[in-house]
């Protein structure tokens, strides 16, 4: 956890460990084009390269929700330090991803939060019974070389920065290879009427990066915002158990 090794360095020392990418283009048989790899969202002194409406078409509630957003407070991670990051958000962390791919599935491993979503192929529809979870339900389809994920049966949450998503809204990512690019470009359409007049797209650009390190996300929780710290011996017993 990139937020935590400030701490876990003040008390002892990190383990790092190293994920191999893939090189571009060693396509999995029946595959339109191969993903894997290691791909970073934000580099120092580069433009994330996001794309967003300049508006967002607000229901009333939704802005209602908007406007008293407090990321100190409302934000999952404030609550619990060790909260997992939700669908769709997850898609804007600052940290690697790793894909990594094959003829069945496509696995998206983020850094942060240790978020693993296996994602299949083979286009089978969520069952009657399908719970809403923090990651929804997902299924994958190749359109070309266009990998298109559809979403549903998500909890209530946000897409980003107070923008609400509720447990009915449906998301559909797209994800394509410029023509001689290695970097992978994604746009997120957001149906959500329940939060918005209109569905909202929102795009941004995953940057190939072979060198990047996955680092293991070593979660301790220390409460709420505000509550009382843990004493030293609670906190040395809790990173010992790292």
């Amino acid at each position: 956890m990139r937020t935590l090794l400030r701490l876990v360095i003040l008390v002892g020392a990190i383990s790092h460990a190293t994920v191999n990418a893939q090189a571009p283009g060693q396509s999995p048989l029946g595959a339109q084009v191969d993903f894997s790899g290691i791909y970073s969202t934000d580099f120092v002194g580069q433009p994330r390269f996001v794309t967003e409406p300049d508006v967002y078409p607000f229901t009333e509630e939704a802005e209602r929700t908007f406007n008293a957003f407090d990321p100190l407070v409302t934000a999952a991670n404030q609550v619990d330090d060790c909260a997992t990051v939700p669908v769709p958000a997850i898609l804007w962390s600052t940290d690697p991803v790793q894909i990594v791919q094959d003829n069945e599935s496509v696995v998206f491993r983020f850094e942060e939060a240790n978020v693993t979503r296996l994602i299949p192929v083979d286009g089978t529809p969520p069952g009657a019974d399908q719970p809403h979870t923090e990651l929804g339900y997902s299924v994958g389809d190749w359109e070309g070389d266009v990998l298109t994920i559809e979403t549903t049966h998500l909890t209530d949450g946000f897409i980003h920065r107070g923008y609400p998503i509720s447990r009915d809204a449906r998301i559909t990512e797209r994800y394509w290879r410029e023509s001689g690019e290695n970097d992978l470009r994604m746009e997120l359409l957001v149906d959500d009427p329940a939060n918005y007049t209109e569905p909202v797209i929102l795009g941004w650009r995953w940057v190939w990066s072979p060198d990047e390190q996955i680092l293991p996300w070593e979660c301790i929780s220390l409460g709420p915002r505000g509550s009382e710290p843990p004493d030293i011996d609670e906190l040395t017993r809790m990173l010992e158990e790292l």
